[in-house]
């Protein structure tokens, strides 16, 4: 699946090295080989559609990784770089991850990335911590959204940089 995607006609030109954005990164467990995972950068192949006002909110990193045992881990992160005061958009940060989970995911690239994966993880990395009053409440609310996808709830993990992903075992 990871050269399929690497070889893909369209996905291959959104493939990156790293998960980064605004020096806020996601970094790899030393044990995990670097052929064994794909980065993919869902807002830029957004972006590159010229969709102008029409163009959906999506998330900056798409990482599926090879499990230990088979199979595949599917990682989604959204980088933030939050200005002290400012916060975020909830409705926005919402439709990000809609966005990848059942427009990139499930219409645009289904043949290759609807699979069903081992485990399924959703991140939401800033600088901002977590617990600040001015943020929290937005925080709280960003942790309680839940999505379905091929019958698993997910829910959004919120992390300071730069988190590590681990290897999946399945």
């Amino acid at each position: 699946m990871i050269d399929k995607i690497k070889n893909h006609k369209i996905l291959s030109e959104f493939v990156e090295d790293t998960c980064c954005e605004n020096e806020i990164c996601v970094t790899f467990d030393n044990s995990i080989p670097a052929e064994s995972y794909v980065i993919i950068k869902v807002d830029k192949f957004y972006n590159a559609q010229k969709l102008e006002n029409d163009t959906p909110a999506s998330l900056d990193c798409l990482i599926i990784r090879k499990c230990i045992d088979g199979g595949y881990g599917l990682t989604l992160v959204e980088l933030k770089k939050i200005k002290i005061g400012a916060g975020f958009d909830l409705d926005n940060m919402k439709e990000k991850f809609e966005t990848t989970l059942y427009n990139f995911i499930k219409i645009r690239f289904k043949e290759i990335l609807d699979i069903d994966y081992k485990e399924v993880k959703l991140y939401f990395v800033s600088k901002q911590e977590i617990y600040k009053r001015d943020i929290g409440l937005k925080m709280d609310m960003l942790i309680d959204l839940r999505f379905s996808f091929n019958g698993k709830k997910l829910m959004i993990r919120p992390l300071m940089p730069n988190p590590t992903i681990k290897n999946c075992y399945f």
